[in-house]
């Protein structure tokens, strides 16, 4: 992650983004799609019912449910603690 002790995480999560974005091409558009996933988290907190809908949308179901599961409650746990 980036070296800026006083970031928050949503700031470290895009700023990782946008690095993966310039340093790997074919990652681009994901790395794109997280920042603004990061950008929606910090304006409003979306429920989990959302969340589900974006990651569904977004793997279009390239995820196994566990996976799906997983990366929902992860999500879930960066809103909570997003600044």
């Amino acid at each position: 992650m980036s070296g800026r002790s006083g970031a928050s995480p949503l700031d470290s999560i895009m700023g990782l983004a946008r690095q993966i974005a310039d340093k790997c091409p074919s990652f681009a558009s994901r790395a794109s799609e997280i920042i603004v996933w990061a950008s929606e988290i910090r304006e409003r907190r979306p429920s989990r019912e959302e969340l589900a809908a974006i990651l569904s949308a977004t793997c279009k179901g390239s995820l196994p449910d566990d996976q799906r599961e997983l990366l929902i409650n992860s999500l879930r746990a960066l809103v909570r603690f997003a600044d």
